[in-house]
């Protein structure tokens, strides 16, 4: 039986201090960071999941920063992109104003 290997790149967006790393560092490594501290720039996580004995993803994922002055230089980090995960504050009306 053949096997196939699917290999994608994520990008994770949302304004700053929403969660984005947390929740690249839980779907990676099981667990929450303790303590938070801003990213620069982009922070890079891989991940391989065995879905079953005929299909492997792999998945390059990337964890963009959220402050305003790196916004320019993330959307070169989308090039490329099989998925985004949009991050997002349900308490913060900024972020659905922005949508607009």
């Amino acid at each position: 039986m053949s096997s196939f290997v699917f290999k994608g790149k994520m990008v994770i967006v949302g304004d700053i201090a929403v969660g984005k790393t947390s929740l690249a560092s839980r779907f990676v490594e099981d667990k929450f960071p303790k303590n938070h501290i801003a990213s620069v720039g982009v922070a890079y996580f891989t991940k391989t999941l065995v879905v079953d004995e005929h299909l492997t993803v792999k998945f390059d994922i990337w964890d963009t920063a959220g402050q305003e002055r790196y916004r320019s230089i993330n959307k070169l980090y989308y090039r490329g992109a099989a998925a985004a995960v949009i991050v997002f504050d349900l308490t913060q009306k900024a972020f659905f104003s922005a949508l607009k």
